[in-house]
C-alpha cells in the first residue's frame, strides 16, 4: 500500500504546492501543478475526497495474494488524481472510463475540473458504487456521471469496456490484472487512446509506449505517438 498524502486544509496550503517536474525519454510535458485550479474548488474537492489513512481498516484494501488481483482499491490522494489527469491533457472533449474507481474521484473530477464531455467507473464492491453515485450526485443527475457495479475478472462481457467511446481510461491493475487485459489494453491504445496508470506502471505488456510519466507520484501516461507527416 502506498504511503498515505496528507489532506490539504486551508486554500493558502493549495496555493503554495510546487510544480512536480516530470521527465520522460520521449516526450517532456514539462511542469505540472494542481496550484493552478481554484482554490476554494480545490478545498471542496480535498474535502469531499479526503486522503486515506492506513488506520481505516473499513475499506477493502488490496492484500497480496487475495483474490482481489485485478483492480485493488489502494486510495490514490486527491492531489495525484488531478496531477494525473493534466499529465493526460484532458480536455472537454474528453470522455473517461475509470476501472476501478473506488470512491469516484477521479470521475468527479475530469467533470469538475476539466469539464469532460461524460465519466464512467466502473466498481466491484456495491457500497463503493453507492458512495460514488452520493458524491458525484451533481453531475450524476446531468448524466455526465455514472458509476456501474461489475466483476472485472469479467471484463471481456462488459459492454461499458468494450464501447469505443472512450479517449482516456484510468486504469490501477495489478501486474496480474494487467496482463489479463493486455489484449484490450493494446488494442484501445492503438486507436489513440490515452491510458493513466496508477502505482502499478504497465511496462510488461509489450505494445503500450510511455508518453510521460511521474515516478514520484506513480503515474504514467500511455500514448500513440503520431506519425511524421
Amino acid at each position: 500500500m502506498t504511503p498515505p498524502i496528507s489532506t490539504v486544509e486551508s486554500a493558502s496550503q493549495i496555493n503554495s504546492m510546487t510544480a512536480v517536474k516530470h521527465s520522460t525519454a520521449t516526450a517532456p510535458h514539462g511542469d505540472y501543478t494542481v496550484a493552478s485550479f481554484d482554490p476554494v474548488q480545490l478545498k471542496q474537492f480535498y474535502d469531499r475526497y479526503p486522503d486515506y489513512s492506513e488506520e481505516e481498516q473499513d475499506l477493502p484494501l488490496w492484500i497480496e495474494g487475495a483474490e482481489q488481483t485485478y483492480v485493488p482499491f489502494i486510495p490514490t490522494s486527491s492531489r495525484r488524481v488531478l496531477v494525473a489527469l493534466e499529465m493526460a491533457r484532458l480536455s472537454p472533449a474528453d470522455k473517461v472510463l475509470d476501472v476501478g474507481s473506488g470512491d469516484g474521484r477521479f470521475c468527479y473530477a475530469a467533470v469538475k475540473f476539466f469539464n469532460a464531455q461524460k465519466a464512467i467507473g466502473i466498481e466491484y464492491e456495491q457500497d463503493l458504487v453507492d458512495k460514488s453515485t452520493e458524491l458525484a450526485q451533481e453531475y450524476v443527475d446531468q448524466e455526465r456521471v455514472l458509476f456501474q457495479r461489475a466483476n472485472l475478472t469479467n471484463w471481456r462481457e462488459l459492454s461499458t469496456m468494450q464501447s469505443k467511446e472512450w479517449t482516456v481510461i484510468v486504469v490501477f491493475l495489478s501486474p496480474e490484472g494487467g496482463s489479463d487485459m493486455e489484449d484490450w489494453l493494446v488494442q484501445e491504445f492503438e486507436r489513440g487512446v490515452r491510458i493513466i496508470a496508477l502505482v502499478f506502471d504497465l511496462k510488461h505488456l509489450k505494445g503500450l509506449h510511455c508518453s510521460v510519466e511521474d515516478k514520484q507520484e506513480s503515474v504514467w501516461i500511455y500514448e500513440k505517438k503520431q506519425e511524421d507527416s
